[in-house]
């Protein structure tokens, strides 16, 4: 097994280990996006209290620590106004922002590892031509064409889950977006409508 693995990255060299580095960035940058996306536990509890089912009161003292728990307390402690309204919407903005914690890195990674896949292909052709009218160049061309197409397989290998993985949190991004604006809406509302009674 390990013979196989040393005999791999000699084949992609000298973009084996870039296309490594690349692989292991990738996985460090999705696993700190599921780490962070779970940061907000307390969304259902937000959207209780905006259905006016849930005790505001008791979601701030159960979730003190949470960012959109903090822009619910900033509301309540607020005289209703557009300015506060403002407010709002740009904190909300930020904290969606920030929950794309990640998926930039995944972005690029997923643009570059291919590009260098194709790049150490393309380093390993220029090798192949060189053996071009040398006596039994078939078999080396045929070696170097398999040894020049290794870095193209390792860079799409880490290229298409980086993708999959992208468009899921793009998605759940989305979704969770529309729930926290739909949340806020309702909460500024009420909290309007208290305003004027």
């Amino acid at each position: 097994m390990n013979e196989t693995i040393r005999q791999f990255f000699a084949a992609c060299h000298p973009f084996g280990l870039p296309l490594l580095a690349c692989s292991v960035i990738m996985l460090a940058a999705i696993l700190y996006h599921l780490l962070y996306a779970r940061r907000h536990k307390c969304l259902a509890q937000l959207e209780s209290v905006s259905a006016g089912t849930a005790s505001a009161a008791a979601v701030r003292e159960g979730f003190k620590h949470d960012e959109l728990v903090g822009v619910l307390a900033f509301i309540q402690d607020s005289p209703a106004s557009p300015s506060m309204e403002q407010q709002v919407e740009a904190r909300l903005r930020c904290i969606i922002d920030r929950q794309r914690a990640g998926m930039a890195t995944i972005s690029v990674i997923t643009t570059i590892a291919p590009m260098l896949g194709i790049l150490g292909t393309a380093w390993g052709l220029v090798d192949i031509f060189g053996v071009f009218g040398a006596p039994d160049a078939q078999d080396g061309i045929a070696l170097g064409i398999s040894k020049a197409l290794y870095t193209t397989i390792f860079g799409l290998a880490i290229a298409v889950p980086g993708t999959i993985a992208l468009s899921c949190f793009e998605r759940a991004l989305e979704r969770r977006a529309a729930r926290i604006n739909k949340c806020f809406t309702d909460i500024l509302a009420n909290h309007r409508n208290a305003s004027r009674a």
